[in-house]
């Protein structure tokens, strides 16, 4: 069966899906996606190793173009928030 033909076959199941139903499947989704994370956003989002890495290349060439500040001032900013 192809995928998108299973997603169509869902969409309606799930339209009379009872409550336990529903939920078991939920957990399986979030199951999924935890299993998937490379690590996680401060609000508590998965993040793939696609985008880790993504980021870890910005900060890199952020480092190397000297768009960085020191602790100090980072501190004054600080006393701002």
């Amino acid at each position: 069966m192809e995928p998108v033909n299973i997603r169509e076959e869902i969409n309606q199941y799930l339209e009379h899906a009872d409550d336990r139903l529903l939920k078991l499947i939920h957990g399986l989704i979030k199951a999924d996606q935890a299993s998937s994370s490379a690590g996680y956003r401060p609000d508590g989002i998965g993040i793939t190793k696609e985008e880790l890495i993504a980021r870890a290349e910005t900060a890199e060439r952020d480092i190397s173009e000297g768009r960085v500040k020191t602790l100090k001032q980072i501190r004054e900013e600080m006393k701002s928030w």
